[in-house]
């Protein structure tokens, strides 16, 4: 198990993955190129093991509130969601007609909002209900 500085170093780095791969996404959205098939291979890599490194972090730390662990359990399958788009987009021919590797990219970005919101999710504080107020 790793402690709460790794969290933070973890947090660290999948922001700055997340951010370069929709900088890829934006850049293979105006142009498809063998150079950004290669950025999506790479994020995917990245974020492969970042999704690895996620399941050897000590879940307690973030856990003091309640409802924290489940939030650990929706970033992962976010980034799961992430990286097999990634996958697919990657394994896709460099030829794909235009409309194929447009729903690829819009897949992509989706799963990367995804990502980024489920982190700050796990980030954030937990909203409390409200409370039920009886009826006078």
């Amino acid at each position: 198990m790793q402690s709460s500085l790794s969290w933070i170093e973890w947090l660290d780095r999948l922001d700055r993955v997340l951010k370069g791969a929709r900088e890829d996404v934006r850049a293979l959205a105006e142009e498809a190129n063998p150079a950004g098939l290669a950025a999506m291979e790479r994020c995917r890599r990245q974020l492969s093991a970042l999704t690895n490194d996620l399941q050897l972090l000590d879940r307690s730390v973030i856990a003091s509130r309640t409802g924290n662990t489940d939030r650990a359990t929706n970033l992962q399958r976010a980034l799961d969601t992430t990286v097999f788009h990634l996958s697919t987009a990657a394994a896709a021919p460099a030829a794909a007609p235009h409309g194929t590797r447009e729903r690829l990219l819009t897949a992509i970005d989706s799963a990367l909002r995804d990502s980024y919101y489920e982190a700050a999710m796990l980030l954030g504080p937990r909203r409390a209900l409200p409370e039920r107020r009886a009826l006078s």
